[in-house]
């Protein structure tokens, strides 16, 4: 291809360009691969370009030095030993090439190599050496090059149609090789021609410019499949990372609600064992006084426990009432008390007399319960705990302090978070604490954790702001034998909670009317006025409590005001939302029967009472 002495130069330069390029794309590729993971398809790609540009280099100096003015021409001419070893070193380099494209292409379309290619490969690049010494012309070299060249071309576009995706990147690579195999077929074509069609002898020339165009193609679509392949692998390990994190929270999910199962289970177990067996007692007629009684405790225990896991949900819907903190001390206190042995901590109070907040009283013994258990327990034998209440500007301050060795300022961050401990396997469920951040914040205040006098010990400082107490309805004893029988329509889908709520009504002088659905109450809008007071569940099946109160404040808002509402579930957004909304009392279950029916009274209308 250099016999034209005009253009060969020119020629020349082609071929010193297209071994800076390939030197060039090695040089990126090899910068790429310290930088990302490369897949096995990039290394044989980077492979076949170290071939490619060693093999370039090889022909360059060949023809450089055959187009030096000076030195020894015989030695370089066309024939002689040396440049046939470049030329044999050529083609096995530029055979490896292709057949390192063939390797990279299966690898992309996630293909095993071929047991026949891969056995065949060195014997295939040691006769493409030994091809020079049979052939020293170097016109008849292209074209017993060139089958190698075409085939290694269709192994890899054949290869390259089982890959998945189509980027832009693999559309360019295989352009290219469609290209490379042309760019051969155009080269033997020229090299066979060359003595017959005389204008082939320039195309035969320039053919370096047509292996530039090709080799920048495949390049670049290379590259461009190194970055989408990057990408790929990226996003797929973007989609990993999230559903391992997605399972890894499920995880800890189910691990906090086996935690959450296990302490109320250990919290309700023991009342509902006292229950069932004292109703046992109870269905076999002895112990009736005393039964009774230890039922109602435990029941009033369960009940305490529940509105108090409620409280993790962060708000309340109870009412607040005005609480003597003296008096709220003293009874939480006198039960540590009662159950301390001769070497257990004692436990003092010192309340600001006449002192006095408001608060859901519930919920703020379980606060002071949960924070002077955990004081008892840091504490050592014959230690003190102290409780000390006092007014303040903004509220009242309650302090817990312990004579305990203290809580760790890079704890104090977490002792609050619900299922977090510091007690020995078994010995606590970590809710505790938790549940009493919950009903402090319900409440509008702050509970912090400081050092106790000295740096001894720890105080558990509960701050609760003044808040208007809810109107409070004293909670009168019905006489079954009033002379004004009152009138209450009782709408729930449960039939259990209606037939005690009916036992319950009946026993204080009450009719009821059940319905098992808002629907159902809503039948007949006009029957509303025949009752003294109407007691609905807000969760039924249908439109509920919640569409029965909305249905009447748009259609009958007189009717509306003797309507009392209930629920089992005071913590979730739905409730909580009406509660914010609605001006009608809301209740919560297990139902106070005195405290219900006191409201219900304040309900009647004027003309009945």
């Amino acid at each position: 291809m250099f016999l034209l002495k005009s253009i060969d130069l020119i020629a020349l330069i082609g071929l010193f360009v297209q071994t800076l390029l390939a030197w060039g794309f090695v040089a990126i590729a090899g910068a790429l691969a310290k930088r990302t993971r490369s897949s096995r398809a990039f290394g044989d790609y980077l492979k076949a370009f170290v071939a490619l540009a060693l093999a370039l280099t090889t022909l360059s100096v060949r023809f450089f030095r055959a187009h030096e003015v000076t030195g020894d021409l015989v030695f370089w001419a066309d024939g002689a030993w040396f440049p046939t070893t470049l030329y044999s070193l050529y083609f096995a380099l530029k055979t490896l090439f292709g057949l390192y494209l063939v390797r990279g292409s299966q690898q992309l379309a996630d293909h095993a190599e071929p047991i026949w290619l891969r056995r065949l490969r060195w014997p295939v690049v040691a006769v493409s050496a030994a091809i020079p010494w049979l052939e020293r012309d170097v016109t008849p070299l292209l074209v017993l090059q060139a089958p190698i060249m075409i085939g290694c071309a269709v192994l890899a576009l054949g290869a390259l149609r089982r890959v998945q995706h189509d980027d832009l990147g693999l559309r360019v690579v295989r352009g290219a090789l469609v290209a490379l195999a042309v760019s051969w077929v155009v080269h033997a074509t020229a090299a066979l021609c060359v003595g017959t069609v005389d204008w082939m002898r320039y195309v035969l020339a320039l053919n370096s410019f047509l292996d530039l165009a090709v080799q920048l193609a495949l390049g670049i679509g290379w590259l461009l499949g190194v970055l989408e392949d990057s990408q790929r692998r990226l996003r797929a390990a973007e989609a990993a990372h999230t559903r391992l994190r997605r399972e890894l929270e499920r995880d800890e999910q189910l691990r906090a609600l086996g935690t959450l199962v296990s302490g109320v289970a250990h919290e309700l177990n023991n009342p509902l064992t006292v229950i069932l067996g004292y109703a046992d007692l109870l269905e076999h007629g002895t112990q009736r006084p005393k039964a009774a009684k230890v039922i109602t405790e435990q029941a009033e225990r369960c009940r305490g426990i529940v509105r108090s896991l409620s409280a993790l949900a962060g708000r309340s819907a109870h009412p607040l009432r005005d609480v003597d903190v003296r008096e709220l001390v003293d009874r939480v206190a006198r039960g540590f008390a009662l159950d301390a042995g001769p070497d257990a901590p004692v436990v003092r109070v010192d309340v600001e007399a006449g002192l006095r907040m408001t608060a859901d009283r519930v919920g703020m013994e379980q606060v002071l319960t949960n924070l002077i258990a955990n004081a008892v327990h840091a504490s050592p034998q014959r230690g003190v705990v102290v409780i000390a209440a006092t007014g303040a500007t903004a509220g009242v301050v309650i302090e817990v302090t312990d004579a305990g060795p203290g809580v760790p300022v890079e704890l104090r961050a977490r002792v609050f978070e619900p299922f977090f401990t510091t007690k020995p396997p078994g010995e606590g469920t970590g809710l505790g604490l938790a549940i009493a951040h919950a009903i402090v914040r319900a409440h509008g205040g702050a509970i912090t954790i400081h050092d106790g006098p000295r740096r001894l010990g720890a105080t558990f400082r509960v701050e609760i702001p003044h808040a208007t107490a809810a109107s409070e309805v004293e909670h009168a004893q019905e006489v079954v034998s009033d002379a004004s029988e009152r009138r209450l329509l009782l709408v729930d889908d449960d039939p259990g909670v209606r037939s005690v709520v009916r036992a319950q009504a009946e026993r204080r002088g009450w009719s009821v009317t059940e319905a098992e659905s808002a629907e159902q109450a809503l039948h007949d809008a006009s029957r509303f006025d025949a009752f003294d007071a109407v007691l609905c569940d807000l969760r039924m099946p249908g439109i509920g409590g919640i569409g029965l109160h909305d249905r009447l404040q748009r259609e009958a808002p007189t009717t509306l005001e003797r309507v009392v509402f209930m629920t089992g579930d005071l913590a979730s957004a739905d409730s909580l939302r009406f509660a914010e909304r609605c001006r009608r009392p809301l209740v919560a279950k297990p139902l106070d029967f005195d405290a219900l029916f006191a409201t219900l009274i304040a309900c009647r209308p004027a003309a009945s009472s």
